[in-house]
């Protein structure tokens, strides 16, 4: 069992997304709050295995996520 950090966010349509900063890559989309996070749950040992199967590294969730306001010219 392990624990990670997530991030869920609700769009101006209503729909959620679920991110990990410590898996990178790993998205949930649903219509819930509680969807994403059961998708989550089914879905982040999915994503261990991909990414354990490739090679690739697993970080550890010791990452701290930051939200800033960032200005860009458009």
């Amino acid at each position: 069992m392990r624990t990670f950090k997530v991030v869920v966010e609700e769009d101006p349509e209503g729909k959620w997304t679920l991110t990990v900063p410590a898996l990178p890559g790993y998205v949930a989309c649903g219509d819930t709050e509680e969807e994403v996070l059961a998708l989550a749950r089914e879905g982040i040992p999915f994503h261990l295995a991909s990414l354990h199967e490739e090679g690739r590294p697993v970080r550890e969730d010791d990452v701290e996520a930051k939200v800033v306001s960032l200005e860009v010219a458009v």
